[in-house]
């Protein structure tokens, strides 16, 4: 089975077997977005590459420190915690 890659992917193309989540650098909230809800609310032909720039902290409202995760079916990279810990460029 072919998996759905960050760059070529749409909302269509990704359920929640995906791991989607964001992380805010200001103040340090995360949460596993539901692409699910993504897809009713963006529609099915929305870039997953794109989500980034329609995202806002929930806690502290920033939109410029998120960090996005995205993860394919049984993808395994260590802990999120420790990816969140790294510096981003």
């Amino acid at each position: 089975m072919d998996f759905a890659t960050l760059e070529t992917a749409c909302l269509a193309h990704v359920d929640d077997s995906y791991y989607y989540g964001a992380y805010c650098r200001k103040c340090r909230h995360s949460a596993r977005l539901s692409l699910t809800k993504l897809r009713a609310h963006l529609g099915d032909d929305f870039p997953v590459r794109a989500i980034r720039e329609k995202l806002r902290c929930e806690k502290c409202g920033d939109r410029r420190q998120i960090v996005v995760t995205f993860l394919r079916p049984h993808q395994r990279t260590g802990t999120l915690s420790r990816l969140f810990q790294q510096p981003h460029k």
